[in-house]
């Protein structure tokens, strides 16, 4: 493919200015490459995600290709990208370049609604149901229906996290002890992002949003956990800390928000089909924070709950 001209339809609103800045343009290198997504590099160590699929992100660069030939075919790893403002250019397999037009993009951005006590109290009697749902959904390898590499770690973080939900009354203290409870999950797994992280991003997700809305210390991102999983992973995990959500994760927080359970519930089977489990194992995250927030916020011990139906629906493999 020599020379291509794709048009970008979409640009998260994280890279939005950045790629539009001729004095200061964009800049980096392909670390990732699939059928329909490449994974970006920038030069100050961001990740920003082409892709051709429709879902919409803060870090995405979405594009128009009318057919449907995978990335893979000609985009090479390594490949330098950089931009002028009106354009993106990289580098392809074939010694040419693909360069992508963004006079005609759109700004896409988080449009996350306020979380109160009061939509949390719509779920205070739901850990069953919602976890219910959820084993609906299990498929071999995520943290519900695990491999050997991740047996046991869902229900150990239940636990950990139900111990001392409602024992440590400091909010600062409860989330740097948050910190050495996810560390357990970071890294562990197969595939490109693990079954752990993936449960990270969807925690740090929910739980940090819950944190801005009502005002308690949100959970860092330790530098440590980089030692402990691949580049795109933790970079990953770092959106999910700062809250930049896709638009099936909004959905799922946005649902919070409204006090709708049902909503909560119907979200879930979109998001849960993505990649082999990640998906699946990003929702199951949310849930758990969901919970840890609600035992927090009002009192109650849905985390006990859960880590007890977990086990009573062990899926048998």
């Amino acid at each position: 493919m020599k020379n291509s001209i794709l048009e970008c339809r979409w640009i998260g609103k994280r890279f939005a200015e950045q790629v539009s800045n001729e004095s200061s343009p964009i800049g980096g290198e392909l670390v990732g490459i699939f059928d329909s997504a490449a994974n970006i590099k920038t030069h100050d160590n961001n990740l920003l995600v082409i892709t051709k699929n429709a879902l919409r992100s803060p870090i995405t660069m979405n594009i128009l290709q009318e057919d449907n030939q995978s990335f893979k075919k000609y985009l090479k790893f390594g490949s330098v990208i950089w931009g002028d403002g009106i354009k993106l250019i990289i580098g392809d397999e074939d010694g040419g370049s693909i360069v992508i037009g963004l006079r005609k993009s759109k700004i896409f951005k988080n449009n996350l609604e306020p979380i109160t006590k009061r939509s949390l109290s719509k779920f205070r009697d739901m850990p069953e149901p919602t976890f219910h749902s959820l084993m609906k959904l299990a498929r071999p390898g995520c943290l519900l229906q695990p491999d050997p590499t991740t047996e046991g770690l869902l229900s150990v973080q239940l636990g950990s996290m139900a111990s001392i939900s409602n024992k440590i009354d400091n909010d600062s203290e409860f989330a740097a002890t948050m910190t050495g409870i996810l560390d357990k999950l970071c890294g562990r797994g197969p595939g490109y992002t693990p079954a752990g992280d993936d449960y990270i991003t969807g925690f740090l997700a929910m739980f940090n949003w819950a944190a801005k809305c009502l005002d308690f210390d949100m959970i860092e991102l330790p530098r440590y956990y980089a030692e402990l999983t691949s580049w795109t992973s933790y970079k990953l995990m770092e959106c999910g800390k700062e809250c930049l959500c896709d638009e099936e994760m909004q959905s799922i927080i946005n649902s919070v928000a409204r006090g709708s359970a049902n909503e909560y519930f119907k979200n879930m089977g979109p998001i849960s089909y993505r990649g082999h489990t990640s998906g699946l194992d990003l929702v199951t995250g949310m849930t758990c924070a969901l919970f840890t927030i609600i035992d927090r916020r009002l009192g109650t011990n849905s985390l006990w709950k859960l880590d007890s139906f977990l086990k009573k629906n062990k899926v048998t493999k």
